[in-house]
């Protein structure tokens, strides 16, 4: 069975590996916090720490101030229950108790084979779980071995709950959905005694303060507090819907904590029996685990919206605040967008009617942008916080330029006549409840390049320009006649580009708001991008394609047609080369503007809804939906030499008639890249790597692969050796001797003739006893051969191999005897090359080190030379005709584009 289970592993490993996406790799999931698992908190000396589940992983946070300490690893399937002893984390998925420590995995409990095991609880050196076929199971913890099992009949007895009474040895207590409990002692496996029906099923059970008390959540919303030595209620309490979660307050107050499953957290003050307080709204959904802190005023809650709160009861009136929280989107985010140029934040807008605030590199950045007090309004109202939200944001802009004067984002809001601005600044909604003119609901808005206006596009028709500052309106574009789709300004804000569903795509004049081009489009647009660096436009349109239009021509240049399904999302790369587009086919692909090709594409799991490619260019953001979290993608390209080609678009995502179609490709996890151990996309397709070629056409001038400081040394090497040459030292003055010779006259006079250390005179060169060796180059031998077999092209592949000091020595070096015949070859060799239209700057460069070395050589010989050397100059005048005119073309463009 063990086996069976590893090849099922394997084959879909392999399966969700096939080729993989050539430009992207999972690189992290952003946003989950916890689950509808409840939480385990452990203890080492002063410090406590909580582990939560999160799908198909576990986090383990600091409980001082929540940071993420651990990820665990990704398994193959959900964590059902998570349990913290020492420096081990003990989560059940897929039937199996894995052991990890520090988030790593290091070893597995003793397989039993009956399915999901729910509840894990320590006692002692024991390890106790509740399996899916309604048996408790208990294994060793020290030797993971399987202890002992205890199965129950699920009609007479279906286990929900179980406790270990403290003080009782080698005793659990099992709480079942039929309301009764059973003590039994997992020594013996033996039934000490069975409760009374206690009314309704046991949904959590917990050990109050006080020995041989439990503490009884029932489905009906009554706490019992049970004395098991005596079987009698000790107390009982009630509250709204099923209790969830129990736990008491240790430091010296009579307090307990129960949950239920609309997220509202009730307060008990047991000395009065009553009461003391109601949570309301502390979460969103279910909450799972209540916990307080042992000996300290804290409590900690986390719940299936996503979320961890700690509240501090620091008052006399026994009502607590919230003291910090971590939490993520509870329902899939909609819509997602980089704020900012630095790449490094997220806005995201979820179907849990929030605007949420995400870092890609600091977790702990991560907030919520405030719609007010909720919390103090639905406490007046007595109603729920999210019927005091705003509807869900279905459209919202983002801009940084003016970010510390006025509110830098806009939304608007599902049929809503309002759109909203906020401040990510300080993450709170802004001043200005933006009102359509005409009261029709609001469908687009954008926010101009210098973030000083805001547009509205309405359903109406009409595209509204207000001042972000004021909130005012300033200016209306009339034209549309149906609902606007998408709205967009340029980077000088001249011109206001917006779509339809009336099937048109509209220019407008920024100042007057006079429309200046009206393109009818082939299909209904329903998606609108733009990159303001090259004024280009994308429509993702109801046909499933993607249309690119050129704003200064007003033509749409590319086409991209190839999903199967509606288009959900699309997105400029940073460079505005590629096009990333999502689809309700599941498949996430990538479009090159040059080429008009489909460069990469994959297929996930769950529909992209939503997809964002960073101001850097290092990640690719996608939404989807059926999972809280954004998934980034690192972009391949920025640290590996990635080879494009073209991919066929319309295939399916399966393999038919050996075409092969998008690859599935597991979705990032919490935990960052994948695995050593996993396949990585490095070995895709390895054997057919695409190799440019040296030329792409034979009429193109190509230059060299050399770098340009190669030959512009070579032209400067004199200038270069010159200023390099050391200063020679400051010589000292030869001394003249003490006593100076006189001649032997009668006057007296001074010798100035020949002295001993004279030099001595220069001898006979006829009689120097130094040879002279003359030696042929190597690069004389490789022209001498090219001279017999008329091969030039080796001449050049050798000089490519040397520096630039030694190119200078070898042409300096070529034989001027033998009638000239190293030089003639060398002018050839020249004129085939530039034929050849390859390696042009190069043979520019050796020429003219040729010509300086050896000009009065040709001057001397212009008669035997002038056939080479005119057959040289005509191809030199034809070669960089063909060069100017293409340099002078390209700066005649860049003039005209920087002064339009």
């Amino acid at each position: 069975m063990a086996v069976e289970e590893k090849r099922a592993r394997i084959e879909k490993a392999a399966g969700l590996s096939q080729a993989g996406s050539r430009l992207y790799e999972p690189y992290r999931a952003l946003g989950y916090i916890a689950g509808s698992i409840p939480h385990s908190i452990q203890y080492r000396g002063q410090t406590a720490f909580i582990t939560t589940s999160i799908g198909r992983s576990f986090h383990v946070y600091d409980a001082e101030k929540i940071n993420l300490l651990f990820v665990g690893p990704h398994f193959d399937h959900d964590v059902v229950s998570v349990l913290s002893i020492g420096d081990e984390t003990y989560a059940s998925t897929g039937g199996h108790v894995v052991v990890c420590r520090r988030g790593k995995r290091v070893d597995e409990l003793e397989a039993v084979n009956r399915g999901e095991i729910n509840s894990l609880v320590q006692f002692g050196d024991h390890i106790i779980g509740i399996s899916e076929d309604n048996t408790v199971v208990i294994w060793d913890r020290t030797t993971r071995e399987l202890f002992t099992e205890i199965e129950f009949e699920r009609e007479s007895f279906a286990v929900t709950a179980l406790v270990h009474p403290s003080t009782y040895v080698n005793k659990i207590v099992i709480g079942s959905s039929q309301g009764t409990m059973q003590v039994w002692n997992i020594q013996s496996r033996r039934c000490l005694y069975e409760f009374k029906t206690m009314g309704s099923g046991i949904t959590c059970m917990v050990q109050s303060p006080v020995i041989d008390v439990l503490a009884l959540g029932l489905l009906d919303g009554r706490i019992l507090l049970h004395n098991v030595k005596q079987d009698r209620a000790v107390m009982q309490l009630a509250q709204e819907d099923r209790v969830t979660a129990l736990s008491f307050r240790t430091d010296d107050v009579p307090m307990m904590a129960t949950a239920n499953s609309e997220g509202d957290v009730a307060l008990w003050d047991l000395d009065n029996k009553r009461v003391m307080h109601v949570l309301q709204n502390a979460h969103d959904g279910v909450i799972s685990s209540v916990d307080f802190m042992v000996g300290q005023p804290l409590l900690v809650t986390s719940s299936a919206d996503n979320s961890i709160k700690e509240w501090l009861f620091d008052g006399n009136d026994g009502i607590p605040r919230l003291l910090r929280q971590r939490s993520g989107h509870f329902a899939p985010p909609q819509m997602i967008r980089y704020h900012g140029d630095d790449g490094r934040h997220l806005l995201s807008a979820g179907r849990d009617q929030t605007l949420r605030f995400f870092s890609v590199f600091r977790d702990a950045q991560n907030a919520e942008l405030s719609q007010g007090s909720l919390e103090r309004e639905s406490r007046v109202r007595h109603s729920r916080m999210s019927e005091l939200r705003f509807p869900a944001i279905t459209q919202f802009a983002s801009n940084t330029a003016m970010s510390r004067d006025w509110d830098d984002v806009v939304s608007c809001h599902q049929g809503s006549r309002d759109a909203h601005s906020w401040s990510v600044e300080r993450k709170a909604l802004g001043k200005f409840t933006l009102e359509s003119s005409d009261s029709s609901i609001v469908r687009a808005v954008a926010i101009s390049a210098c973030g000083n206006f805001g547009f509205l596009g309405l359903a109406s028709g009409v595209i509204e320009m207000v001042n972000m500052q004021s909130g005012l309106s300033r200016r209306t574009f009339v034209g549309h006649t149906k609902a606007v789709t998408g709205v967009h300004t340029d980077a000088c804000n001249l011109r206001v580009y917006s779509t339809s569903l009336d099937g048109t795509l509209r220019i407008w004049d920024f100042s007057s708001g006079k429309q200046l081009h009206c393109i009818n489009m082939p299909s209904t647009p329903s998606h609108l991008a733009v990159y303001r660096e090259s004024s280009l436009l994308a429509c993702a349109c109801d046909d499933a394609c993607v249309r690119v239009i050129d704003a200064e021509s007003t033509r749409i240049v590319r086409t991209f047609a190839g999903h199967r399904n509606r288009i959900t999302d699309l997105a400029f790369s940073n460079d505005g080369r590629w096009i990333v587009s999502s689809s309700l086919d599941c498949t996430i692909r990538t479009w090159d503007l040059p080429t008009g090709y489909m460069v990469d594409w994959f297929r996930v799991e769950s529909v992209p809804v939503s997809v964002a490619f960073s101001p850097t260019g290092d990640f690719l953001a996608t939404a989807h939906m059926d999972s809280v979290g954004i998934f980034l993608w690192a972009n391949r390209t920025q640290f590996a030499d990635i080879s494009l080609r073209q991919i066929n678009p319309h295939t399916d995502g399966s393999t038919n008639g050996g075409v092969a179609g998008a690859a599935l490709v597991a979705m990032p996890t919490t935990a960052g890249l994948v695995d050593d151990n996993e396949q990585s996309n490095e070995d895709v397709e390895m054997d057919t790597v695409y190799l440019a070629p040296e030329q792409l056409t034979d009429n193109m001038v190509t230059l060299s692969s050399q770098p340009k400081s190669k030959w512009q040394t070579l032209m400067n090497l004199a200038t270069i050796k010159k200023r390099n040459m050391p200063e020679k030292p400051p010589q000292v003055p030869e001394l003249a001797p003490f006593f100076l010779p006189t001649t032997t006259s009668v006057e007296h006079q001074f010798d100035f003739g020949t002295s001993e250390d004279a030099a001595p005179a220069p001898s006979d060169p006829t009689s120097s006893k130094l040879i002279s060796v003359t030696s042929e180059s190597q690069l004389a031998r490789i022209l001498y051969h090219a001279h017999e077999t008329l091969v030039y092209a080796p001449v050049f592949e050798y000089l490519k191999t040397l520096n630039p000091s030694a190119i200078d020595v070898e042409i300096r070096s070529l034989p001027v005897d033998d009638q000239l015949k190293a030089l003639k070859t060398f002018l050839r060799a020249t004129t085939c090359q530039l034929k050849s239209k390859r390696d042009f700057e190069l043979a520019q460069a050796y020429l003219h080190v040729f010509i300086a070395v050896f000009t009065d050589i040709i001057k001397a010989n212009a008669r035997e030379l002038e056939p080479l050397l005119a057959e040289l100059r005509n191809e030199l005048q034809t070669q960089w005709a063909t060069v100017d005119n293409l340099i002078r073309y390209s700066a005649c463009m860049i003039e005209f584009m920087r002064t339009k």
